[in-house]
């Protein structure tokens, strides 16, 4: 039931070679070691080719981590939990040719990674049966190049210690015939010296999106396995995460972007004045306020360059997949206890990319912009708004981000539903003031509430889909609103960012401080995410704050700190 039949043969020929060759699954599988089998036995076993090695080596690795945590699970629920990972890893390994019989870009002869077909039954006697569906994945669309960013003012400040002497690689991998090949292998292996070894010796040289997301497959594992051993998060795991957050920015800027910049804007008084009064007791008043030309920016160091983004595919499909990721869509970081571990890095690694996008885009020094919220948000049609935080609504009132909370900067919407498909109605819309040269609309047919609404306005709707993001500038310049949703249940990822520092004396409170090595990261990734604790409400707050305090030296290695 796990392995098909025509998935069993542990070696074809390439096109360019005349006969096919084949090897003992339980020979190769007796022989695994913690880092694979040998080099030795499998040149005996007759695999001589480097490529051919690392792919073997690296299928087995994948198939024993998995067989191993399910080994150690403690439980029968555990045990049918990790079940479905490990036959996936020996439906990878046993399918790993394409139609031809021939591995993707391998001219040799080619290995299809071997699996312990006999061993499976003596671990999994008392599982039950599984029936294994074929799904068709689709190939990748080419990226669409958007066009130069025009707000960026300068690459962002990083003010890197310098890096340390690159480490040397190991044997196995530098004696593959490809730079990709041995970064794709030491990135599987979660071997991030080597990683940044190969990245510092071949500039211009990154991880594709396949090895990237194959990473964060290892990581996941890692941390899966960690867990079940109840052990600590090794220091691979957060130095792996950093090139891959790394990475993610890479990609997304091959991606298409839409910018409009517009000039900054604040409130031309402050205090309770007329306008003032008015905004405190209707909402439909925020858009009268006299606003003058300015970045109000309340106690941080924001760009004096204002714009909104729009980025059709900010995340990939696979990226925000609810079965893949359960609980995506309604995950905060006060409850974090019973989702899983590959959700709640998933989650890190969206918000990291746009706090790395923001960074880009409007050239600040990364250290200073850290996530003052981050939140999943359920809209659903026909219930009553309770405000932010995650409430449930059907609309968003007109508002400015940093007119709700002073310390909100720059803000960004990631969508996980699309319009016309799990909801109806529910645009987000950028409210200006309108140009006085355009021409008269006629809105009698419309209620007096919607009249009222866009009289003397230019509204711009956004449509949201699935991956995609909107990325701004959180003053007064960018009002927003999201219109009534008719049907349906929408969902999207609100994240607010501040450039506000935080006071040293803060991380002085903590228990644990500021990281000061690997060591040190990986204990706040475990301690603050992912140790899956129960708390009450007052130390999740506590954690919580933390989190974002630190997530700076969380997402970056130690020569950014």
């Amino acid at each position: 039931a796990l392995l098909s039949s025509s998935g069993c043969q542990a070696f074809t020929a390439s096109p360019h070679t005349s006969s096919s060759r084949h090897i003992n699954h339980h020979q190769l599988y007796n022989n695994i070691g913690s880092g694979g089998p040998s080099l030795e036995f499998l040149e005996k076993m007759g695999v001589k080719e480097p490529n051919d090695v690392a792919r073997v080596r690296l299928s087995i690795i994948s198939v024993e981590e998995a067989l191993q945590m399910y080994k150690d699970a403690k439980t029968a629920e555990e045990r049918e939990r990790l079940l479905g990972p490990l036959r996936e890893k020996m439906m990878e390994a046993a399918m790993g040719t394409d139609s031809n019989g021939a591995s993707n870009g391998s001219s040799s002869a080619v290995v299809t990674p071997p699996v312990a077909a006999a061993a499976a039954p003596s671990v999994l006697a008392d599982a039950p049966k599984i029936e294994v569906e074929e799904v068709a994945v689709p190939p990748p669309s080419p990226p669409t190049v958007s066009a130069p960013i025009v707000v960026q003012k300068e690459e962002p400040k990083t003010d890197n210690k310098p890096a340390a002497p690159a480490a040397p690689i190991p044997e196995d991998i530098a004696s593959l015939d490809d730079v990709t090949l041995q970064l794709s292998t030491a990135a599987m292996r979660l071997d991030a010296q080597t990683v940044s070894t190969l990245l510092q010796s071949n500039p211009g040289i990154h991880l594709d999106e396949d090895t990237t997301n194959a990473a964060f497959r290892a990581v996941v594992n890692a941390v899966d396995r960690a867990e079940a051993r109840d052990q600590p998060i090794p220091p691979t795991v957060p130095q792996m995460l950093h090139h891959i957050f790394d990475a993610d920015l890479q990609h997304l800027l091959t991606r298409e972007k839409i910018t409009k910049n517009v000039t900054c804007m604040m409130p031309q008084t402050e205090g309770l004045t007329t306008h003032g009064l008015n905004y405190v007791f209707d909402d439909g008043e925020h858009k009268n306020l006299p606003l003058e030309e300015g970045r109000k920016c309340e106690d941080g160091n924001c760009c004096d360059k204002c714009s909104r983004n729009i980025f059709p595919t900010f995340a990939q499909e696979d990226e925000i997949n609810f079965d893949t990721y359960p609980g995506l869509n309604t995950l905060t970081f006060n409850e974090l206890e019973k989702v899983s571990a590959a959700t709640i890095i998933q989650f890190m690694r969206l918000i990291e990319r746009v706090r790395r996008t923001m960074a880009h885009e409007y050239g600040l020094d990364l250290k200073t912009l850290l996530p003052l919220q981050a939140y999943s948000r359920k809209y659903v049609a026909g219930t009553t708004q309770k405000g932010g935080g995650g409430g449930e609504g059907d609309f968003v009132t007109l508002h400015t981000d940093e007119a709700t909370h002073g310390g909100y900067h720059y803000s960004c919407v990631i969508y996980l539903s699309t319009q016309g498909e799990d909801f109806q109605g529910g645009d987000f819309v950028f409210n200006d003031p309108k140009d006085p040269d355009a021409p008269a609309e006629d809105f009698r047919h419309m209620s007096l509430e919607e009249q009222l609404r866009r009289t003397g306005r230019k509204l711009t709707p956004f449509h949201p889909t699935r991956g995609a993001a909107v990325i701004f500038s959180s003053g007064w310049e960018n009002m927003h609103e999201v219109e009534k949703i008719t049907h349906g249940i929408r969902y999207a990822v609100p994240a607010f960012f501040t450039t506000c520092p935080v006071p040293e004396a803060a991380y002085d409170q903590m228990v644990a401080g500021k990281p000061k090595t690997d060591e040190d990261i990986a204990d706040d990734w475990l301690h603050l995410l992912l140790a899956h604790r129960p708390e009450s409400p007052m130390e999740g707050a506590g954690r919580v704050r933390e989190l974002l305090m630190k997530w700076h030296y969380m997402c970056t290695p130690l020569s950014m700190h």
